[in-house]
């Protein structure tokens, strides 16, 4: 099965958020859009454009830690959410390093992108990136895109975020400033996962989540109740 993954080029990015107008139009999701709850968003700052959407780790800390396995770790790059399975524990919320995803307290549900994996079953690109007015985003093969990042970084003298952050991810950002200078959460980089089982995990993180899994979910699930009979005090 192919891998894929996304190229975000800041240099060409205007910040007119087509993608996450197109975004929302295709999940239909704008009641959370209207609380401020975006599966992608830029964001601009003084010293460039913060765009916020899910880095598809090639290892994700939100999947190793989903006490329910709501969330996964697609073969072909993104991570995946189904909303069936989640409880509302806000644990990937917690584990995430980069902030991802977003919990909505009236639905109790997560959101975050899902690299339009529904499209892309179809032989589609991601919303996003078939609206973008300009070229900034781009989407094809993982070893493609990784490779083009490398050769525009070097021959432009930009940064590359997302090939080492948090050992690797399937969204590669180019910035002309220190990714971390204009709004990318500071992750430390460490290496990239060299074997797994098949579906994403390497062999530890599947034994952590069996002997661990549940203990999480419930001290998770205990503290948001003591937290929300606290509010209504």
């Amino acid at each position: 099965m192919k891998e894929y993954a996304i190229l975000l080029d800041e240099t060409y990015c205007t910040g007119c958020n087509s993608c996450a107008y197109r975004c929302i139009q295709e999940f239909r999701y704008h009641d959370q859009a209207a609380k401020g709850l975006f599966r992608t968003f830029v964001q601009i700052n003084d010293d460039g454009l913060y765009q916020k959407r899910c880095m598809h780790c090639l290892d994700p800390d939100c999947v190793a830690n989903c006490p329910m396995k709501a969330l996964t770790k697609s073969e072909y790059g993104p991570v995946l959410y189904n909303a069936t399975l989640c409880v509302g524990c806000q644990t990937c919320v917690k584990m995430c390093k980069f902030h991802i995803p977003q919990y909505d307290a009236d639905t109790r549900k997560i959101v975050k992108c899902s690299m339009c994996a529904h499209r892309g079953s179809e032989g589609k690109m991601p919303a996003c990136v078939e609206v973008c007015p300009t070229g900034a985003l781009e989407f094809g093969e993982y070893s493609e895109i990784l490779e083009k990042a490398k050769n525009v970084a070097a021959r432009n003298n930009l940064k590359i975020y997302g090939m080492k952050e948090n050992g690797g991810t399937h969204l590669f950002v180019l910035a002309k400033n220190e990714p971390v200078q204009i709004g990318y959460p500071e992750v430390p980089a460490k290496d990239t996962k060299t074997a797994s089982t098949g579906n994403g995990f390497t062999v530890p993180v599947m034994a952590a989540m069996a002997v661990g899994g549940f203990k999480k979910f419930s001290d998770r699930r205990a503290q948001i109740e003591a937290e929300e009979k606290d509010s209504k005090k």
